[in-house]
């Protein structure tokens, strides 16, 4: 199944779900975190705002035409 065919719906909760249960607190670890989780956080999050950045730059002429309205009216447009 592509995303394409999925319902904005469905994303909708597959990605609440993910987050709930990416933020959600697990219990004490008593674990060790070595300098390397540092960086390894700092790359997801690098990554993230590029992939976010990637995507608007994608759709962006479909963000900005749900938000305007088209300046011509109907009887301006040419058949």
């Amino acid at each position: 199944m592509t995303l394409s065919r999925l319902s904005s719906g469905r994303v909708l909760h597959v990605l609440l779900l993910a987050a709930a249960l990416t933020l959600t607190p697990a219990r004490e670890a008593h674990a060790y975190l070595d300098p390397g989780t540092g960086s390894f956080i700092f790359q997801i999050v690098v990554a993230t705002v590029c992939g976010a950045g990637f995507a608007i730059k994608m759709f962006w002429s479909r963000i900005c035409a749900r938000f305007t309205r088209s300046s011509r009216s109907d009887s301006d447009r040419k058949p």
